[in-house]
């Protein structure tokens, strides 16, 4: 995503970076990158949820928590990774 949202600031002329002060542009930059970073942990933490299961024998109660768990996590990168996509495509949409 990051190279992505580079490759976009690099496809703007120079003088048009240089000039296109504060505004929308740098908000969606914010927002964009918080988002990236929502998207990374997420999916670092299901990444990890999903190896503790498998590599744990857990009880059946357990099983159930970690599965509620596991879905909740990818609730969550579903969700950040469709707004990191919302976000982009605003940003391409303002730059033409």
């Amino acid at each position: 995503m990051q190279k992505m949202m580079r490759m976009h600031q690099m496809a703007l002329p120079q003088e048009s970076r240089e000039n296109r002060g504060t505004g929308v542009e740098d908000v969606l930059d914010v927002a964009a990158d918080l988002l990236y970073r929502r998207w990374r942990r997420a999916v670092d933490l299901l990444v990890r949820e999903s190896v503790r299961c498998r590599s744990a024998r857990l009880a059946g109660w357990e099983r159930l928590r970690a599965a509620r768990r596991r879905r909740s996590l990818q609730k969550i990168v579903r969700k950040a990774l469709s707004e990191c996509h919302r976000i982009e495509l605003e940003r391409q949409k303002r730059s033409g």
